[in-house]
């Protein structure tokens, strides 16, 4: 029989650590764990360890392992107590305090009077499962006086359920980026929010049922902001505005109508949400010509109607007709 090639210690330690050391190491029972102050007599031959390696009843690992290869004594490392599983939760990110469910269901859509009992009556919401999964109720933010535009998002982003704003970080400074390109007058009058006000767990598609949920708190908010335009971002959000089932492809661009329980229709437009931008660069072109399509027809429909601003709409105008931007540079 071919003799065994002699391990040195740190090889033998190593073969002991992967549990490969049944060939070269004698099987032992694994000692204590550490911190009991106990050492278990058939884990470590008491007669293959110095004495120096053993202080107040605690085994010095290094001199155990290397006295062990002198010897052919045995030495396992003692493993750390498993822990028994505990309940899962869904924990959020460091500092941020996780709002406390309420005793009550919210308040009904149309009992809110204005947009601060909206708000709060969003954040208390229960009407579906996402309630149990998001770290804040994102109600949306901007411009709360008539405000020219509306832009309504699909669900908000990993950052707004942080925060409990809409649109931050990249999809945010995106949007910001567009929306300035593209020079929309009274721009810098907008509301943000989405048709879904929680983000679910791995920031999930939402089903028919969260938008069914949903909808009447976006509704109500229509129906007290009273925008001049509505921007929807996204097929979600459009077909949530507008009543329908068609794809975005078909309901980019515009001019749509959102029609409300009461008072005038509002024009809507349509277009990309950020978040498909910020992975598929192709579609910023497709973006900007939506954006182009409606600046034009809010000047459009001001020049035609000073002072009502989006009374009135250009008709049968698509985005590819628009002419190209006065601007330098590229979106981020």
């Amino acid at each position: 029989m071919t003799p065994r090639v002699p391990l040195r210690p740190g090889q033998l330690a190593w073969l002991a650590e992967i549990g490969l050391d049944t060939h070269w190491l004698a099987e032992r029972p694994a000692p204590a764990p550490a911190g009991t102050g106990a050492v278990d007599a058939d884990a470590v031959d008491a007669d293959a360890v110095d004495a120096d390696a053993v202080d107040a009843g605690t085994v010095n690992a290094d001199a155990a392992v290397e006295t062990a290869a002198r010897t052919g004594a045995g030495f396992r490392a003692p493993s750390p107590p498993v822990p028994a599983p505990g309940p899962t939760r869904v924990r959020a990110p460091a500092g941020l305090a996780v709002p406390p469910a309420p005793a009550a269901d919210a308040a009904a859509p149309a009992d809110c009077p204005d947009l601060a009992a909206l708000d709060a009556a969003v954040s208390a919401c229960r009407r579906c499962e996402r309630h149990g999964q998001r770290v804040r109720a994102v109600p949306g933010a901007g411009e709360a006086v008539r405000p020219y535009y509306l832009i309504v998002g699909e669900q908000p982003g990993i950052e707004d359920d942080a925060s409990g704003r809409p649109f931050q970080g990249d999809q945010g400074r995106l949007l910001a980026a567009m929306l300035a390109a593209a020079r929309l007058p009274q721009g810098e009058s907008a509301y943000l929010t989405h048709v879904v006000k929680c983000r679910a767990v791995g920031g999930r598609e939402p089903s028919a049922q969260d938008i069914a949920a949903c909808l009447p708190w976006l509704r109500r908010q229509i129906a007290l902001l009273r925008p001049r335009w509505i921007l929807a971002l996204g097929r979600v959000a459009a077909q949530a505005v507008i009543g329908t089932d068609a794809d975005l492809d078909a309901l980019r661009g515009g001019p749509h109508r959102h029609v409300p329980g009461q008072g005038e229709p509002i024009p809507v437009w349509v277009t990309h949400p950020p978040s498909s931008l910020l992975v598929r660069s192709a579609w910023k072109a497709e973006a900007w010509r939506d954006l182009a399509g409606l600046a034009a027809a809010v000047r459009e429909a001001e020049a035609a109607a000073p002072g009502t601003g989006a009374d009135r709409v250009s008709s049968g105008r698509r985005p590819g007709s628009m002419p190209r931007p006065m601007v330098r540079g590229r979106w981020p």
